[in-house]
């Protein structure tokens, strides 16, 4: 089967094949293997870099984070949390949150949903750049 083809009951794409944002920082899983029930993206982080601050107050979403490559940390305040092959990282929406990449960067995957309640992607995440 092609990369990015689908069927009734599943679909497959390469990380590279999913339409990607921001100079191909950002890959949009959910929107390359159409999946409605939660959020997911794959954020590639170039070494010792921090992203801003977010807290997904207005989405209600709780972000869970796994690195897929490299390591890094999630900054909760004045708590910084591992997050490598061995750990994994829960955020609920409210709490502000940053990612920070260690000396090999970070790719990360990002799962996030809204609990007890249908989940809607923001417009952002419906394609990636041209």
């Amino acid at each position: 089967m092609s990369a990015g083809a689908t069927t009734a009951s599943y679909a497959v794409s390469t990380v590279e094949e999913l339409p990607q944002l921001w100079d191909g920082a950002v890959k949009l899983v959910r929107a390359g293997l159409g999946i409605s029930a939660f959020g997911a993206n794959i954020l590639d982080l170039p070494p010792n870099y921090t992203t801003e601050s977010h807290d997904e107050a207005d989405t209600g979403q709780q972000e869970l984070y796994v690195a897929l490559h490299g390591s890094g940390q999630v900054l909760i305040g004045e708590h910084a949390l591992t997050l490598d092959e061995k750990h994994l990282v829960r955020v609920d929406a409210g709490l502000e949150r940053i990612l920070s990449s260690g000396g090999d960067g970070l790719r990360v995957l990002c799962i996030g949903s809204t609990p007890d309640a249908p989940y809607t992607p923001p417009a952002w995440s419906s394609s990636g750049d041209a």
